[in-house]
């Protein structure tokens, strides 16, 4: 479970990105964040991911108040989380297999279990026999896809995904947007930050409307 109790966010510029939010969402349910730009919705995800910290208020995983963990439990409590960015960030110097692999050799896991893990995760964003390939030769919508198994590979129990579709096609971006569905039908909590209505309208999960803060 996620909770928000009196949430506020205020960067050191003055802007202030939410203000009081009270909000739950149930272990392995699907969501949307919507929302003008600038109203906060890629602050709510970094708020889970612990890359940022609320101002006032608390952010609760599990029954666990986040301002509770110690900086030596950070990295540990970050490897349950799979983080989905517009810009997938690839490194274009590392093969398909390598990007995917980075979290799990971070984390030290063996090199059997590391490519069993990736090959699973090539598998389920529809990507096998890609792993070879650089980024370079790679789809918009393939890199997108790398990105999500990336973010997959460590098992995550609660995926965030920032604008994930804001660069791809309708077609493309219906598929990546199955694909997350998938993910939380394996029972991931999974929240998609996205300002594309007519999508989130078709995928029929909750939608949660963040209004911009004056």
């Amino acid at each position: 479970m996620i909770e928000f109790k009196q949430v506020s966010k205020k960067y050191p510029t003055g802007q202030l990105a939410l203000y009081n939010i009270n909000l739950t969402l149930e272990a392995g349910e699907m969501v949307f964040i919507t929302g003008h730009s600038g109203a906060g919705k890629s602050t709510l995800l970094k708020l889970v991911a612990m890359l940022e910290r609320p101002t006032k208020g608390e952010v609760l995983i599990g029954g666990r108040s986040l301002s509770k963990l110690g900086r030596s439990q950070i990295p540990n409590y970050r490897r349950r989380i799979g983080f989905i960015f517009q810009d997938p960030h690839l490194l274009y110097d590392r093969t398909v297999f390598d990007n995917i692999a980075l979290p799990l050799r971070i984390a030290g896991m063996g090199q059997s279990e590391t490519r069993r893990r990736v090959q699973a995760a090539l598998d389920k964003v529809g990507l096998t026999g890609r792993e070879n390939t650089f980024p370079l030769m790679l789809s918009a919508g393939e890199k997108q896809r790398v990105g999500i198994a990336r973010a997959m590979v460590n098992k995550p129990t609660i995926i965030l995904a920032d604008e994930p579709t804001g660069n791809l096609d309708p077609e493309l971006a219906q598929d990546i947007m199955f694909t997350f569905a998938q993910f939380n039908e394996l029972g991931a909590t999974v929240m998609i930050a996205s300002h594309d209505h007519a999508l989130v309208e078709r995928m029929k999960k909750r939608t949660i409307v963040l209004q911009k803060v004056d």
